[in-house]
This record gives structure tokens, sequence and C-alpha cells, in this order.
């Protein structure tokens, strides 16, 4: 699933989420201080521009064809390609930051499965925190990363937008569909042409116009319908983001008991816990957040149920965060080794540092769930080796040594990674800078850090400047000492 990841404002989701920035990846709010400062480092390294193709997972030296060939950053060279072929243009709009967008990139889009695809589209990757795209989110708004798109290079006009990841089998089902005309001419009658027509309308930024036609195929659908998941996820997903908690909460909980395990599963049921947790006190819908709750952690605990091993930390990542607000340390704790030990033999098994450093910032949580922060520095240190032109390992290291109150290590891992970042990350970087000149009790560094983060930001183009981020530093800016 798992969507939405959370970055401050916009979320990488278990497959898609956004809103935040990771805290969902799958996506959902962390309600913890600590554990939203550690997401909101962000994830992985990025790549050069130019058809630079992404490199599958394969063992180190042995030579690989790449399932798809990537045009990256330029948006005018494949939209001008898309044209000249006939194709549809497939865009990954993704971030340095999104863990799940570096695990799309190095398990799901170099998967031989996604290969027979190959020559049926156009494919683009964009990372939006670059400045030379700013053009492309002004064009295409973001709010979860990654978000996938099916553009008509006709006309530019978008007939698919994914918000989130999905396994390489989700996403060869959902590109073929785009591939054949999102459905036309299936014989599924009113159901998926309902569904085409919600799709298109969610992907036009029309959100009641999405939730009207998904209603419709739901209610329309014949027995076992084999888009029913994904019909589903996309109804709770624009539920989730049009703050309709009732109406989430309801059908995600009625839903789930129909859903075949998978991505829109974790998802379904992770969105509508949150529905739930958001639903008025005493409410139907706010009382299904207990046993949203432990569906949630069914979910994570099953390795039978196929979905990223990302999209799965996601899911512990929630459900460890709601045994601590429930009251619950023990319970918290026994998921916590558990999530620790899932992550770290996944990473072990990473065939290439790109593909073990997917897991960086997850396993940063998990160790932090277990009171050991520590335990992550070597981890970090080893991708800092391995990407060295990578802001994340560095603040991400930041982050844990002003958990340990080693505040000038930290200060000189925060320079780091500011040094390299880029884009709207590069603000937050400098809020990180603040934070650990406050814990050091530095107060003209603190002044110092939260004017150049304003600096920063009030320089980005419009598109791509995080008003809720600047407008919370120009609080701490007035509250800080002149």
């Amino acid at each position: 699933m798992p969507r939405r990841g959370k970055q401050g404002g916009t979320r990488c989701r278990v497959g898609a989420f956004a809103a935040r920035p990771h805290e969902w990846q799958i996506g959902l709010p962390m309600r913890h201080a600590l554990f939203v400062s550690f997401m909101l480092v962000g994830c992985a390294p990025s790549t050069s521009p130019g058809r630079a193709p992404i490199v599958p997972p394969t063992a180190a030296g042995a030579p690989a064809t790449p399932p798809v060939s990537f045009i990256e950053d330029d948006y005018p060279r494949a939209l001008a390609e898309a044209k000249a072929t006939g194709k549809p243009l497939f865009i990954d709009a993704w971030a340095p930051w999104c863990h799940t967008c570096l695990s799309m990139r190095s398990y799901v889009f170099t998967d031989e499965q996604v290969r027979p695809l190959a020559s049926r589209f156009v494919w683009l990757a964009i990372d939006t925190e670059k400045p030379a795209n700013v053009g492309f989110v002004a064009h295409y708004p973001m709010q979860f990363w990654p978000t996938l798109w099916v553009v008509d290079g006709r006309n530019e006009q978008p007939a698919l937008k994914w918000l989130g990841s999905a396994t390489a089998a989700e996403l060869v089902s959902l590109l073929e569909d785009a591939a054949a005309g999102l459905m036309a001419g299936t014989g599924e009658g009113e159901a998926a042409a309902a569904l085409l027509r919600g799709e298109h309308a969610s992907a036009a930024g029309n959100r009641d116009g999405a939730i009207r036609e998904y209603r419709t195929a739901l209610e329309a659908a014949p027995p076992r319908w084999p888009r029913r998941a994904r019909t589903d996820e996309a109804l709770v997903s624009e539920l989730w983001a049009a703050k309709d908690d009732i109406a989430c909460a309801t059908l995600a909980e009625a839903e789930m008991a129909k859903i075949p395990p998978g991505t829109s599963l974790a998802n379904v049921g992770l969105l509508g816990l949150e529905c739930a947790r958001r639903a008025p006190a005493g409410t139907p819908a706010h009382e299904a957040a207990p046993r949203l709750a432990r569906a949630v952690e069914q979910i994570a605990l099953d390795p039978g149920v196929p979905i990223l091993d990302d999209d799965r930390s996601g899911l512990f990542e929630e459900v460890v965060d709601d045994r601590v607000a429930d009251g619950d340390p023990v319970g918290a704790r026994s998921l916590a080794i558990s999530w620790a030990a899932m992550l770290d033999a996944r990473a072990s098994a990473g065939r290439t540092p790109a593909a073990r450093a997917v897991f960086d910032a997850h396993r940063m949580l998990a160790y932090v769930a277990l009171g050991d922060p520590a335990r992550a520095l070597p981890m970090l240190a080893a991708s800092e080796r391995d990407f060295p032109d990578d802001y994340n390992p560095p603040a991400r290291i930041a982050r844990i040594d002003l958990e340990l109150r080693r505040y000038d290590d930290a200060l000189a891992a925060a320079r780091r990674a500011l040094g390299r970042g880029y884009g709207p990350r590069k603000v937050k970087l400098y809020g990180l800078l603040a934070d650990i000149q406050k814990a050091k009790g530095d107060a003209l560094g603190l002044v110092r850090a939260l004017d150049e983060a304003l600096a920063y930001a009030r320089s980005l183009p419009e598109p791509e400047r995080p008003a809720s981020v600047v407008a919370d530093l120009e609080k701490r800016r007035a509250a800080a000492a002149p």
C-alpha cells in the first residue's frame, strides 16, 4: 500500500499517501514529535539528469539490463517522445526524502514483471525537489509522494493519477488498464466505466466527482470484481483527503473483508484508521479505531500479505505508535522488536547500496522505538560513504546525535546535509540546524539558522515554497532573541 510519505506536510504513502511528509508510508501521521522529526529527514539518493536507467538490485558487479529506461528530469523531452510515438507518458513523480519513492525505484521499476510494458509507454522520472522541475510541479500539483501519472501525450491531459506505491504485479495491472484505454471495452459494464470516470476526475483534481464515480463503481460492481480493491483504495483516499472521516472510516471497516491481501488492503486499513481517530468522539466511526488498528497490526505481522517491505515497515511504524498512544509500552516494544528484525533482514538482503539504503529511515525509527537510537549510526555512516552527494544520511545522523545530546557532532552533520541539500527539503535542513542550536543553548546560532532558513525559503519559486513550514519558521523567529 501503503502509499504516503510524510515530509512535513506531504506524505509518501504506503503506497502513496501524502499530506504530511512521511508519516504514513504507508503513510499515516505520527503522533510523537521525536518520530516526526526523524521522518522529516527523508530517504535516499537521487540520480543524474538525462536518460539514466534505474539500476536493478542485482548482485554486486553483475551486469543487468533494466526492464524499463527512464528519462530523468526532462518533461519536455519525454512529452515530445510521447507525441512522436503515440505512446502514453508514464511519470514517476518522486523526491529523495521519500523512502516509498526509493523503494519503488529499487524494487518495483527494476522488477522483471514490468519488462513487457517497457515499449508501451514513454517513461519519465521527475525529482519534484529540483528547481529545474518547478514548471512540472506547477502543472501537475503534488500532495502525495510518490504520485504516478499516466498522461495522454497528444493533449497533456492526465488519464491516471495514482497516489503512492504498488507492488510490481499491481503496477502491471494498473498500467495494462491504462494502456488499453483504462478499461475501455473490457466488458465489465458500468462498474468499469465508473472507475474510469472516477480516475479521470481524480487526475483532473475533481474530488467530488471522483468520490461520486467511485461510489457508483462499487454499487455496480459484480461479485468478486477484480478492480474492487483498487476502487476501495481510491475512494477511501479521496474521503480521507476531504476529511469526510465518518464516511471514510465506515467504508474502510466495511470493505476490508472484501479486499484480497495486498497494497490496497493495507492502505484502506491505514487511511480508515486515521479517519476513525479523527472522527468525533462517541461516533461509531471513532469507535472503529481499535478494531482497525488491530486489523492493520495483523497485516504488518503476516509475511504472506504481498506488499512491499517498505510498506510493511510503514504499517509497523503506525501500530507501534498506536500501542504507545494506548498506554501499552510492552505491546509497543514487542512490535518494535519484530519491526527492527524484519528491516534488518531486508536490508541485509539488499544487493546494492541503494537497495539497502531504502530501509535507512524506517530502521532508524525502529531503533528509536526500541530506545537505542545509536544503533542507527553505523548504518547511516555506511550510507553517507556510499552516497556522498545525498543529504539524507548526514541529516539523519544529525537527528540521532541531537537525540544523544552530542551537539557538536550534530551540528557538523547538519552542515554537511545543508551543503548537499536543495529545494524545499533544504528549508527543513535549516530547521534541523536551528533545533540543534536551540538544544545547545546557542541563542545567536538559533537566530542565524532561522534567518538563513527564511531567506532560502523565500528565494524558492512559489510552487516549491513550503508555506506551512515558512509560517512555522516565522513564528519561531519572532519568538527567538533579536
